[in-house]
């Protein structure tokens, strides 16, 4: 759920806030109990206009009434680009507090709230001098404050880098057809970027005001088609009048995991899509939800491993993030936290997983935050450990809140919520961010369709790609149950080993080239078929009666035979693949050339190298590569010497 209270007394000292709650009056301020608490509740619900105007008008009859500056301070810092406003009652609150009082709770108080409100607006320094003075004139055995204290600065300290090294983005506002001028959040954009989930606050007939002023969160959708349409609701998960946000949507577009508070707590249950309706949304199990608190969840492409969001007992400290893998028969496996090198003792929330099945984009209050949460990206590794979080930088990041940051496949733009720009139509709204640094394209999305019907109703099927390069397990997809169609994102320029398998058994197999030029592109089509791409697993299979394995072994015999006798001075030829493996021929990819031109080289680099032909000279050579590019599959060709290629040649 979005986080909309994000400062009260009750994260500083409860100073100030005691002398009404238990019901005395001020004797030398005259100010009236009911008029301060009626004033508290407000703040309290989160409706910050009202508790400003109450707490406004107590100070009018009684300025000397201090208290009410530290309120109004906390209240204008939980609004939208306010917290300059805050600064100037805060500053005013404490000029009236003499030396004796500077260091009493309030005093504190009003201090800390200060500093925070100099760090929202960016002015470090500031922030930095206020925590620095409060240090030097307390008691140093309160620990729990010189803890605070100490976080704080580091994070002004972070923020001083991050502000002297922006990034370049361009932001932009979907504007008022997504937007409205309550709290709009958490959007999840389809990897075609034509379909917008995200969550609301707004108005609607069917839905009571909260206390704070806003409605209940509730989820609202739009399409894309050159622009946004206008964003309507979900009206299918409008049967709980309570908060009921968006939390991810899988890759295919065809889960979505929603957050929910139910009689056990906060909880996350999945809605899938059937038949183009979405479902009632169903709770996951146990060991996913628990009695604590899970806020997040975001599933793998392949549908294999779930990350989410909890405060469950035997972590770091606050929420952290964990990871759980499908077992083979498809139920939940064994809950693994992220561990130290992700999690922290501060709150971890908002974990995303990229489509390449590697990258993590979370939120993080600890780390090298430059203030509250800030998203960072992590990398997994081979051996499933992670590396050190990266700050993802001002001006994505700031000394406020900042989480909910929802990529697209490429990484060169994303999506995201926020309230501190100009442009806002009122509370958060959602926002694209584009890197003026342009990505290349590294990944394809391509469908593939199981059709055995009788397969599919045997459940428990997977869909195991490795890749041939270091025999490494890239995916574990797990095909739509009834439909039998999973899409796959595969890193460019390798090749894949694809298997079905039920339970243990292993049906069919076969491989896919996935090319550089089959990159995903916006403004070209975006889909490739497995079935259009893939070939059948080279030199294992009888095809006719013939042993195609056996005929490889001569064929590259012969070749290697062959090329002994030639002498290389001179000679040019074409490379049009090399590949890091036992040398094997996709017999597919080499359809269209001569087999007798095709010749190959064991090198020492541990590659084998695959050239088509043999030429006087280096024109010869180029007018065969211009040949070899009207079969648009061999772009990556290049004319090189055999001399070159002699010289990595295995002895």
């Amino acid at each position: 759920m979005y986080k909309g209270l994000r400062y009260s007394i009750s994260i500083i000292l409860l100073g100030a806030i005691q002398i009404f709650a238990s019901g005395q009056i001020d004797p030398v301020n005259n100010v009236k109990t009911r008029d301060v608490n009626k004033a508290i509740q407000y703040e309290d619900a989160g409706d910050y206009h009202k508790a400003i105007d109450a707490f406004k008008e107590i100070i009018n009859e009684s300025p000397g009434f201090v208290e009410g500056y530290l309120h109004l301070g906390i209240c204008y810092l939980n609004l939208n680009n306010s917290a300059d406003t805050a600064v100037v009652y805060l500053e005013k609150g404490f000029a009236q507090l003499g030396p004796e009082d500077s260091f009493s709770d309030l005093g504190i108080d009003l201090q800390l709230t200060l500093a925070k409100s100099y760090q929202v607006i960016m002015q470090t320094d500031k922030a930095l001098d206020v925590y620095e003075y409060i240090r030097k004139n307390v008691d140093s055995s309160n620990t729990d404050l010189f803890e605070m204290i100490e976080k704080e600065m580091n994070m002004c300290e972070n923020a001083k880098i991050f502000l002297q090294n922006p990034i370049d983005i361009t932001i932009t506002n979907l504007g008022k057809k997504i937007n409205s001028k309550y709290d709009d959040h958490s959007p999840l954009v389809s990897v075609f970027e034509d379909l917008v989930i995200f969550t609301s606050r707004r108005e609607d007939l069917k839905l009571s005001k909260h206390e704070d002023g806003q409605y209940p969160e509730k989820i609202y959708t739009a399409q894309f088609d050159g622009e946004w349409d206008t964003a309507s609701s979900l009206k299918h998960f409008f049967k709980n009048p309570e908060h009921e946000s968006a939390l991810s949507l899988s890759a295919d577009g065809n889960e979505l995991f929603i957050y929910r508070n139910d009689d056990e707590g906060k909880s996350i249950y999945v809605s899938r899509m059937v038949n183009g309706e979405w479902q009632e949304p169903e709770k996951l199990p146990y060991p996913i939800n628990t009695p604590a608190d899970e806020t997040h969840a975001s599933l793998s492409a392949d549908k294999s491993t779930l990350f989410f969001v909890s405060n469950r007992e035997g972590g770091y400290g606050g929420t952290d993030i964990y990871m759980v893998k499908k077992n083979t028969d498809g139920s939940w496996g064994q809950v693994h936290n992220l561990g130290p090198v992700v999690n922290t003792k501060y709150d971890e929330e908002t974990a995303m997983i990229h489509p390449d099945g590697t990258t993590l984009y979370f939120a993080s209050e600890g780390h090298n935050s430059m203030g509250r949460l800030d998203v960072f990206f992590t990398q997994m590794r081979a051996d499933s450990t992670w590396e050190a979080p990266v700050n993802l930088g001002y001006p994505i990041n700031t000394p406020d809140d900042d989480f909910f940051f929802i990529p697209t496949l490429d990484k060169s733009k994303a999506y995201y919520a926020s309230a501190r720009f100009n442009d806002n139509y009122g509370g958060s709204d959602i926002y694209k961010v584009e890197f003026d640094d342009a990505f290349e394209g590294e990944l394809a999305i391509i469908e593939g369709e199981v059709n055995d019907k009788k397969v599919l109703e045997e459940g428990s099927l997977r869909i195991m790609v490795t890749r041939q390069s270091d025999n490494e397990l890239v995916g574990d997809y797990r095909p739509n149950q009834e439909s039998g169609k999973y899409l796959m994102f595969l890193e460019t320029g390798q090749e894949y080993n694809i298997q079905e398998k039920q339970g243990e058994k292993d049906l069919r197999a076969s491989v896919i080239d996935v090319t550089p030029q089959m990159a995903y592109k916006e403004t070209e089509a975006p889909v490739y078929s497995f079935e259009e791409i893939r070939m059948e697993p080279p030199l294992v299979q009888m095809i006719a009666g013939k042993d195609f394995k056996q005929e490889s072994k001569q064929i590259e015999e012969q070749i290697i035979l062959e090329m002994q006798n030639v002498k290389n001075v001179d000679y040019y030829t074409v490379q049009i693949l090399a590949l890091k493996r036992k040398p094997v021929f996709a017999f597919i990819y080499f359809k269209g050339l001569n087999k007798d031109d095709i010749q190959s080289y064991k090198c020492s680099d541990g590659y084998t190298r695959y050239v088509y032909g043999v030429y006087n000279n280096k024109e010869e050579s180029i007018k065969a590569r211009a040949e070899l590019l009207k079969l648009g599959r061999f772009n990556d060709s290049f004319v090189r010497p055999i001399a070159d290629i002699e010289i990595l040649k295995l002895n």
